[in-house]
């Protein structure tokens, strides 16, 4: 989110490698409770309304990053 003055996921875009990696990461590692091998390790499901909750907060954390980076920047005139 703010390694580049450019707006993510528009403007700036990961490398596909990184993109995959992260987001099967991701995957996998929420999938891991629901499965026979996250209950017998003690992990529970978490319910479905976390996850929405979770998907407005890092959409607003990505606005308001994007806000306070776009400041920073009029503020200072670059990034770093």
């Amino acid at each position: 989110m703010i390694r580049t003055p450019k707006i993510p996921f528009i403007q700036s875009r990961a490398s596909l490698p990184v993109a995959l990696l992260t987001f099967t990461g991701i995957a996998v590692l929420t999938i891991i409770p629901f499965t026979g091998f996250g209950a017998a390790i003690g992990l529970a499901p978490l319910p479905a309304a976390y996850f929405a909750w979770l998907a407005l907060i890092i959409f607003l954390y990505m606005v308001l990053a994007t806000v306070f980076k776009k400041l920073f920047i009029r503020k200072h005139g670059e990034l770093l």
